[in-house]
């Protein structure tokens, strides 16, 4: 075997575990969420229990509660568990005062968000429900008084709501907070009569 072949050998070889660390390297890129993602409705349930509204601690610098926190959020988590009943949140919402709402299912993932510029009269009120409960809170409605809440099917029965205000200033943390505090999070039975 004389030296170019050897080079072309190494050449080969070199292309071939160059190959094989990138295809590695961009499956497990891509497969991290996935694996990360399913315990993030088990460190939510550490936080708060289903139903339980609880303020998220501020981001800070070294240690974050959440990935990309914005620290001009006060951010509150409400986890749910569908099986117990629904999940009946209601807000009072302040003109021009940002608050948002994010649902999510339990790996995160987002099937849901709206802001205070969806309040009608100042309120907002959203029920999340699985399907079947859906079809029996239909049937329960009144024609001539049909209710007003927001209905949103959850595609899953397990799942957390991020309720967000902004506190533009530092001196208006605490107000932000209050709003955050106001949000009611609570189980709502459905049952069939």
């Amino acid at each position: 075997m004389n030296w170019i072949d050897r080079l072309l050998a190494a050449i080969l070889w070199l292309l071939s575990v160059l190959a094989v660390a990138g295809i590695t390297h961009i499956v497990a890129i891509f497969a991290l969420p996935a694996v990360e993602a399913k315990d993030t409705y088990a460190r939510i349930a550490e936080l708060a229990k289903p139903g339980q509204l609880t303020l998220l601690p501020p981001a800070r610098a070294d240690q974050q509660s959440l990935p990309f926190v914005d620290p001009a959020m006060v951010q509150s988590i409400c986890p749910f568990d569908l099986s117990k009943g629904g999940l009946r949140v209601h807000a009072d919402v302040e003109a021009e005062r940002l608050l948002t709402l994010s649902f999510r299912t339990s790996t995160g993932q987002v099937f849901y968000s709206m802001s205070d510029l969806a309040a009608q009269q100042g309120k907002i009120d959203v029920v999340v429900l699985t399907p079947a409960q859906l079809e029996i809170a239909e049937a329960d409605d009144d024609e001539d008084d049909p209710s007003q809440d927001l209905r949103l099917i959850a595609p899953e029965t397990k799942g957390f709501v991020i309720i967000g205000a902004l506190a533009a200033y530092p001196g208006e943390k605490a107000e932000a907070e209050e709003r955050v505090k106001s949000v009611a999070c609570a189980v709502e039975q459905v049952t069939q009569d």
